[in-house]
Parts: C-alpha cells; structure tokens; sequence
C-alpha cells in the first residue's frame, strides 16, 4: 500500500491538478523484466562459474553505478572490462526482452496521463537507441514527448541526461514527478528536485526503497489512487 508521507527532500506530491510532468524509469518500472534480467545474468554467472542470483537476492544486491552490482555478484573488473560485461549481457538480454511485459497497470497509468495533457518523458540508464527501439515495439512511443538514454551499455548514474531532459523540455520541478524502482531514481530526483514516487515491484526489494525516506507504492497501477488522495 502507497505511503502518505511527503518525499524526503522534494516538493509535496502533487495530484492530477497540479502536475505538468511526469518523468519515468523505463526497466522494472514501466516494464516488468526482473525475471529476465536474472536469467541473462545467471548465464553469465555460469559462464564463470559464479554463483547464481534468484529474483530476491538480485533485488538485495541491484543497484548504481552497474559495476558495483557486478562486482558484488562476483565479477572481476579486473580481469574483465565493464564494456565487456556489457555486451555480453545484452547479447542474452536484448532478444527475450520483446517478450517482456509491461508492468502491473503501466498502459491504463499512462492513458490517463496522456488523456488529461501531462507530458510524459522516460530517463534510463539503458542504451538510448536500444531504448527507442524497444519502447517502439510495446506500442507506447506516442506517450512520451521524449526518451533519453544513456551513451553507452554501462548503465551509470542518470544524472547527467536527466539535467540534459529538465533543461532541453523546460520542466520545472515544483509541477513534476519522477517515477522509478531505485534507490538511485531517489538520488536523480534529489539532485534534480523532483518529487519521487517508488515502485516496490521492480529491481530492488521493498525495504531498501523505504529506507530512502520516499513514497513507495507497489506498482503502476496504484498511481492514479495515490494522487487523488494527495489532490483532496
């Protein structure tokens, strides 16, 4: 269940009536993909004979920059680069994530913001042009006034690009909300001064997102519920 306690370090949530943007995270966010991520990974994992996640354990362990995860699972990036790394697992992760769905109310949630005039954005720390392409294929393209991704594979901090966003859409942050399943969606909307709201269901477990001090609901589809709450 949705908390109603203010963001830590960010503006009131804000209802349908006072919201403009709406910023989202697109992997375990918007689409639900922890099954797939942790059968990519354990490939590799095996590969090297490492041992293997399970969806609890990779929602303890997941988290920015990418490398550190890796290096928690077991990989050495001395021996092997992060690019490296990388690449293999896209090469796994890549063709099954067509197959992906989208998370738990994500399409009726994204209607309804499309319907009412707030502009949507995505911000992930996936490879822009993979990104593109992918949110092309689920159909929902038209719901988003822009994606921005990263450069590169490596998946490090949004930060930058998120600046980049704010700054090229002239989105002011007292009127938005960023929408993600991290710990470090909390850091982005900090820095950025977004209000945040955290979904529990996607890459890291429940807990670690409370610790943040933020708003954590358990997916999608509790969205529209909470900020009518927050707008009465």
């Amino acid at each position: 269940m949705p908390t109603s306690e203010t963001p830590r370090g960010s503006p009131a949530l804000r209802g349908p009536s006072g919201l403009e943007t709406v910023i989202w995270d697109f992997n375990g966010t918007l689409i639900d993909d922890v099954d797939h991520i942790v059968r990519s990974v354990n490939v590799l994992l095996a590969r090297r004979r490492l041992p293997q996640l399970t969806v609890d354990s990779f929602r303890h362990i997941f988290g920015f920059p990418v490398a550190e995860y890796y290096r928690k699972i077991g990989f050495d990036l001395e021996a092997e680069s992060m690019a490296d790394l990388s690449g293999e697992f896209f090469e796994l992760y890549m063709p099954g994530l067509p197959d992906c769905s989208l998370c738990d109310g994500a399409p009726g949630v994204l209607s309804f913001f499309k319907k009412i005039g707030i502009r949507q954005f995505v911000l992930s720390a996936m490879k822009e042009g993979l990104l593109r392409a992918v949110i092309a294929g689920l159909g929902i393209a038209d719901c988003f006034t822009a994606i921005y991704g990263l450069e590169h594979l490596e998946g490090d901090s949004k930060v930058s690009r998120g600046r980049d966003l704010m700054s090229d859409f002239r989105i002011r942050p007292q009127t938005s909300l960023l929408i993600g399943d991290t710990d470090h969606d909390a850091e982005v909307a900090e820095e950025l001064g977004l209000s945040i709201v955290l979904i529990a269901n996607g890459h890291q477990s429940e807990s670690r997102l409370r610790a943040t001090g933020n708003v954590v609901i358990e997916s999608p589809k509790d969205l529209i519920g909470l900020m009518e709450e927050e707008d009465n």
